[in-house]
């Protein structure tokens, strides 16, 4: 770490009760020390690097990416353990030995880890592959393969399994251009159903490309499109799709007709869509949407800019109302001289109003910033990571920590490139105790030679199960005739990777603790009086509203709930 007195700015633009008011920031000295640095070697190719982090609640990093070299990449995947030993690494090279790449990585029932990518077919021809690894020993455990024919490449861009260990895959195939594509497995690799989506543009100009797929609170895939329209631009396309059947549930766009490129999105515990990119209004800039889960209606959208060509780069949810997007900004419009600054901003969940925003860079010749990711715990902080060249720091990767509430900056973390070496942090990853896991790359600037990085640093503080990993909680009073009254209370997370660890959930203030199994877990209290109770989860806490079940005062006619 460098020990310069840092020159670069930050600035922190606070907004309330309709006031703007810009706080000057002080420069954060850089503190904050991850506990571990690991590095795996994957090549000098063009294509080289991390392509997906997932983290456990156990605290074990799982990393894909792709390896190997120009005329032959592989696809690497390794595992991680808390204290940032390798577990193991395990390296597909597909049976035409030829270009392999991953492109998404997820965590699935039965302690499995899913990634998502390419592999040659005949005639060279791009398949979908999937595969499975124990996420204990690294062994694959299944793999497959999926093209709509002959002659046809596609793609898998990312991968999402849900809690009965169905896989859903989106990604790209080719038709009159490129088109996006939607593939549902069962458990053991079994076709499903398989969707494509094809804009209003004719060819060349169409070229869509699903890019991300999440599962929601239902169980039901959610897919962001990038869709050419028929004004030939871009659209924001999302979809929901019946995970049983494949049917679409609601489709949504979002554009202006001038270019509107997606780039993330998250799904909130009510089930409403929030996506982020890059809008044209002018220029380019971020422009935020909140889609409503059950139709797809447009509750809100919003744009954030400041100085010329805003790229997004991430988005995040806080469970607690707070949306955040960060990426990356000229100030001066003149991309010759490459000094991005980035740039954060946090809006109101319900209603999408602007909270605060906060700027980080020097604007001097090749004093470039990019942001790679954000994340927020249950304690405060928003994470921002990224690369940095401003002064005192060149080509190190940097962790910005901002107070949620105001967008100071509190702290900061640099992993140094060095003399030779340029660093960047792409993804961010909690473990179920809020302790951060920072995925990313170190090139050497000579060579080509590039490792794939995972950093550790302490939580610092709001352990416990993110409110984003929670889908749904319920509480409801069954009576049958010549029994009691019992409450049946039920949470659902978003995936399986929190069995094991224990929620609590209080019935009146009295408190019951329920040790999560797979990706749910179950509390039966018995012998309930009449009337309406207050069951609330309170660890994780702040994640849904209390529930208010009404228990009858006797049982209802035999065959009633």
């Amino acid at each position: 770490m460098k020990n310069e007195t840092l020159s670069s700015r930050t600035r922190t633009v606070a907004l309330a009760v309709g006031m703007l008011a810009a706080v000057a920031a002080g420069a954060a000295a850089a503190d904050l020390n991850p506990e571990w640095l690991a590095r795996l070697p994957v090549g000098a190719s063009l294509t080289a690097g991390l392509q997906g982090m997932v983290v456990d609640a156990a605290g074990v990093s799982y990393v894909t990416g792709i390896s190997g070299s120009s005329s032959n990449t592989d696809i690497t995947t390794a595992a991680y353990a808390p204290d940032g030993t390798l577990l193991w690494s395990r390296v597909w090279d597909g049976p035409f030995s030829w270009h392999d790449q991953s492109r998404g990585i997820a965590l699935g029932p039965g302690g499995l880890v899913y990634v998502t990518g390419n592999t040659p077919g005949p005639g060279s021809y791009a398949r979908v592959v999937v595969l499975a690894y124990d996420g204990a020993t690294g062994t694959l455990v299944k793999s497959f393969e999926y093209t709509s024919g002959p002659g046809i490449s596609e793609h898998g861009q990312s991968v999402a399994v849900d809690a009965a260990g169905g896989i859903y895959v989106a990604g790209g195939t080719v038709g009159d251009g490129g088109d996006a594509l939607v593939l549902a497995f069962e458990a053991n690799g079994q076709l499903r159903w398989q969707r494509t989506w094809d804009g209003p543009a004719g060819g060349p100009y169409t070229q869509d490309s699903a890019l991300e797929v999440l599962i929601d609170p239902s169980g039901d895939p959610v897919v962001l499109i990038h869709g050419v329209m028929a004004s030939l631009h871009p659209d924001y396309v999302v979809i929901k799709y019946a995970a049983a059947t494949g049917l679409t549930k609601w489709q949504a766009t979002w554009g202006v007709s001038g270019g509107d490129y997606p780039r993330d999105m998250e799904i909130d515990a009510q089930g409403d869509v929030y996506v982020t990119g890059i809008g044209i209004d002018f220029q380019d800039k971020f422009s935020t949407i909140k889609l409503d889960g059950s139709d797809g209606s447009l509750l809100w959208q919003a744009y954030d800019w400041t100085g010329y060509h805003n790229g997004v780069a991430g988005l995040a949810l806080d469970g607690q109302g707070g949306v955040y997007v960060t990426g990356s900004v000229d100030p001066d419009g003149d991309e010759s001289n490459l000094n991005d600054n980035i740039y954060t901003v946090k809006r109101d969940a319900q209603g999408g109003a602007l909270l605060w925003t906060h700027l980080y860079g020097a604007n001097c010749l090749g004093c470039y910033d990019f942001s790679g990711d954000v994340i927020v715990d249950a304690a405060g902080h928003a994470f921002v990571a990224g690369v940095t060249n401003s002064p005192p720091y060149g080509m190190d990767a940097i962790l910005l920590v901002l107070d949620a509430a105001t967008g100071l900056e509190t702290d900061r973390g640099i992993i140094t490139g060095g003399a030779i070496e340029s660093a960047w942090s792409r993804e961010l990853r909690f473990d179920a105790a809020f302790n951060l896991l920072v995925g990313g790359e170190i090139s050497n600037v000579n060579t080509g030679q590039v490792d794939i990085s995972v950093a550790k640093y302490a939580s610092l503080g709001g352990g416990g199960i993110p409110c984003a990993d929670a889908a749904w909680f319920t509480a409801v009073c069954v009576s049958r005739p010549g029994t009691d009254n019992r409450l049946n209370i039920r949470l659902r997370l978003t995936d399986a990777g929190h069995s094991g660890d224990q929620v609590t959930v209080t019935v009146d203030g009295t408190p019951h603790v329920s040790t999560i199994n797979g990706a749910g877990a179950s509390i039966v209290v018995k012998g309930v009086a009449p009337g309406v109770h207050a069951v609330e989860l309170t660890e994780p806490a702040g994640c849904f509203p209390a529930a208010e079940p009404i228990c009858p005062a006797s049982g209802p006619p035999l065959g009633v709930r």
